[in-house]
C-alpha cells in the first residue's frame, strides 16, 4: 500500500508540472494577491495610526524586555546612580567588559533604527497621492508623531555612541555602505524633525500615552542644550513650563487611587498603580509608556513590568530574621538585580531634613524583626523590633536582602494581591520636573544662577526641601537633582554621555569594581561588531578605545 501511495504521489506531481505551468518562467512568476507591502497597506488614517501604534510598542519593549538587569542598562547600570549587586564580574560593574560585542548596548542601537525603520515607512508614506485625508493637518499630525519618534531615537543614538548612521528615507533594497553621521549633525538633524513635530502635534489627547507637543519641546530643549544653543533650549523648555503648550503643573497636593490613606504623600501618589495619566488628572505627566495588567498586549513579556522585581531587594527572605522566605503582598518579590549605589540611597540624601522623597514613605530604610525573629530571638529580638546594622552580616544580607527600598518602583498592595506580578503601572518617559532641570541646565549654562536656582527650587519646593542658593548651583548639582528626582525614570546613561560625564562621575560615585574599570573613553559605547561586519561596502569605522 505504501509503495502504491508513493507513485500515485510521484505521478500527481509530474502531471501537475506538466498541466499546471506552461514554462518555467509561469511556474516562478509569484501574484501576491492578498499580502500586505507598502504600496497597499497606508492608504487611510486608521492604517497610519496602526504603524504608530508599533513606534509606542517599540518603547514600551525599553521598560518590559525582559527578567533580569538589562531594562535598566540606559536608566544609569553601572553608573553612578546603580549596579548588579550579584556579581562583581558582570558587565558595567566590569567596565572593560564593555565591547563591540556587548548583548545590552547592541540591543539599544537596534532598537532606536527599528524605530527609525518604521518612522521612515510613515512619513514617507503620508505623501503619497493614493492616500485619502480629511485634511492636511490630519495628515501633518500623523507625519508629526513618526517625526517625534524618529528624533527621539535618533537622540538615543547620538548620546550613547556619537557619530552614527543617518537614515532618513525607507530602505527598500539591500545596503551595505553605511556611513557615519558627526554627532552633532544627527542632533540637528533631530532637531529638525522636533521643530517639525512641534509644529503639528496637538496640545491634548483623549487617548493616554499618544505623543503632544509638550513631549516635542521637551527633547527640543534637551536637544538644543547639546548644541549650546541656550536660548532656543530655554524657549523650547518654557513653552512647556509657562503653559503655551497646556496645563503642565508639578503636582503638589494628594490625589489619584490611594490619595485617601494618611501619612503618605504626593510624592509617593506620583508612583501607585493607575495614577500616571494625565487624562486623569497627573499634569506633571508628559509623555507616559503604557502598561495594562491582565490585557493582550498590554505589556511585553511575562504579563507584568519587571521593575519592582529588579529593583526591590529580596527582604522577603531574610528568615533568619524571622521572615517565611514567601512573597507577601507587603513585601512584594524583589530579587535584587538591580542596587542603588551608595550615592544614590545616602550621599544625595544629606542635609536633606523635610524632603518628602526622603521620608520613609518613599524610601523605606527601617526593617523589622517578623514573625518569631528568627534567629534575632537568640539576642533577645521579638517580632517589630528595628533589624541592626550588626545582625546583617553577610554580603547577600546587604546586597540582595536588606537596603534602601525605593517605593516608586513598586507596592505594598498589589493587583489582586499577587506579590510576584501585581505591580502594573505605566512609566514616565516625560515627566515636568525634568523639564524644569533641562532649563536650569540651559540657565546655568548661560551663566545665569539665580533663575536656575529659581527652577530647582521649583522641583525641591514640591518636595518641601530646603531651597538651593543660587551659589551653590553646578552641574553637579543639578545632576544630583535629577537622581533626589528622576532616579529610574531618566535615562540617566544617555544623560551622562551626552554631558561626557560618565567617566567622571562613575568613577567618583559608582561600585568600586565599576569605578576601578570605567575609562574615558567609555563616555561613548561602541558600534555594535555586527553592525560593522555586516556593512561590507565601506569600513564603519568603530569609536576609539574599543
Amino acid at each position: 500500500m505504501k509503495v502504491n501511495q508513493y507513485t500515485l504521489t510521484l505521478l500527481t506531481a509530474i502531471l501537475f508540472l506538466f498541466t499546471g505551468c506552461e514554462s518555467d518562467e509561469d511556474f516562478l512568476k509569484e501574484e501576491a494577491k492578498d499580502f500586505l507591502t507598502t504600496e497597499n497597506a497606508y492608504l487611510n488614517k486608521s492604517q497610519f495610526e496602526m504603524a504608530i501604534g508599533t513606534l509606542h510598542r517599540n518603547v514600551q519593549t525599553f521598560y518590559n524586555a525582559g527578567d533580569g538587569e538589562g531594562d535598566i542598562f540606559p536608566l544609569g547600570l553601572g553608573t553612578d546612580v546603580c549596579f548588579y549587586p550579584r556579581d562583581d564580574q558582570k558587565v558595567f560593574n566590569d567596565w572593560t567588559q564593555l565591547n563591540e560585542f556587548e548583548s545590552l548596548s547592541s540591543r539599544w542601537y537596534s532598537w532606536q533604527y527599528g524605530i527609525i525603520k518604521v518612522a521612515n515607512t510613515i512619513i514617507e508614506g503620508v505623501e503619497r497621492e493614493e492616500v485619502k485625508w480629511n485634511s492636511e493637518e490630519e495628515k501633518n499630525a500623523i507625519s508629526a508623531e513618526a517625526h517625534f519618534f524618529r528624533a527621539f531615537a535618533y537622540r538615543n543614538l547620538a548620546h550613547v555612541f556619537g557619530a552614527v548612521p543617518l537614515v532618513d528615507m525607507p530602505v527598500n533594497e539591500p545596503k551595505v555602505d553605511f556611513t557615519r553621521t558627526a554627532r552633532e549633525e544627527i542632533w540637528k538633524f533631530a532637531k529638525k524633525d522636533l521643530e517639525f513635530a512641534s509644529a503639528n502635534l496637538p496640545l491634548s489627547t483623549s487617548i493616554p500615552g499618544r505623543i503632544v507637543k509638550a513631549a516635542a519641546d521637551h527633547l527640543l530643549a534637551e536637544i538644543n542644550i547639546c548644541l549650546k544653543d541656550y536660548d532656543a533650549a530655554i524657549a523650547a523648555a518654557s513653552k512647556v513650563i509657562d503653559g503655551d503648550d497646556g496645563d503642565y503643573q508639578l503636582m503638589t497636593s494628594r490625589f489619584g487611587s490611594r490619595a485617601s490613606e494618611n501619612g503618605k504623600n504626593v510624592y509617593w501618589d506620583l508612583f501607585r498603580i493607575g495614577n500616571q495619566q494625565y487624562q486623569e488628572g497627573n499634569k506633571e505627566a508628559i509623555w507616559v509608556a503604557q502598561m495594562e495588567y491582565n490585557t493582550p498586549g498590554g505589556t511585553v513579556n511575562y504579563g507584568r513590568p519587571l521593575i519592582e522585581r529588579i529593583m526591590h531587594p529580596s527582604w522577603w527572605r531574610l528568615t533568619k530574621a524571622g521572615y517565611s522566605g514567601v512573597a507577601q503582598d507587603s513585601t512584594g518579590r524583589g530579587v535584587a538585580f538591580v542596587r542603588p549605589t551608595n550615592y544614590a540611597n545616602y550621599d544625595i540624601w544629606k542635609n536633606s531634613e523635610g524632603d518628602i522623597r526622603n521620608s520613609e514613605v518613599c524610601i523605606k530604610r527601617k526593617f523589622y524583626f517578623a514573625g518569631d525573629a528568627g534567629e534575632g530571638a537568640e539576642l533577645g529580638y521579638k517580632a517589630g523590633d528595628l533589624i541592626p546594622n550588626s545582625f546583617l552580616t553577610s554580603l547577600e544580607d546587604t546586597m540582595q536582602l536588606v537596603y534602601p527600598v525605593w517605593w516608586k518602583f513598586g507596592s505594598d498592595k498589589h493587583l489582586d494581591a499577587k506579590p510576584d506580578n501585581g505591580y502594573v503601572r505605566d512609566f514616565y518617559v516625560i515627566r515636568l520636573p525634568e523639564t524644569y532641570l533641562l532649563r536650569a541646565e540651559a540657565y546655568l549654562a548661560k551663566g545665569d544662577r539665580e533663575k536656575a536656582a529659581a527652577d530647582i527650587n521649583a522641583v525641591r519646593t514640591r518636595s518641601m526641601a530646603a531651597p538651593v542658593d543660587s551659589d551653590d548651583v553646578t552641574l553637579d548639582y543639578i545632576l544630583d537633582e535629577r537622581t533626589r528626582e528622576l532616579f529610574g525614570e531618566e535615562y540617566r546613561t544617555l544623560t551622562l554621555c551626552r554631558l561626557n560625564l560618565l567617566y567622571e562621575r562613575t568613577q567618583k560615585y559608582g561600585h568600586l569594581p565599576a569605578q576601578k574599570t570605567v575609562k574615558p573613553h567609555n563616555n561613548l559605547f561602541p558600534i555594535p561588531q555586527s553592525v560593522i561586519d555586516r556593512n561590507t561596502g565601506t569600513v564603519l569605522e568603530q569609536n576609539p578605545g574599543y
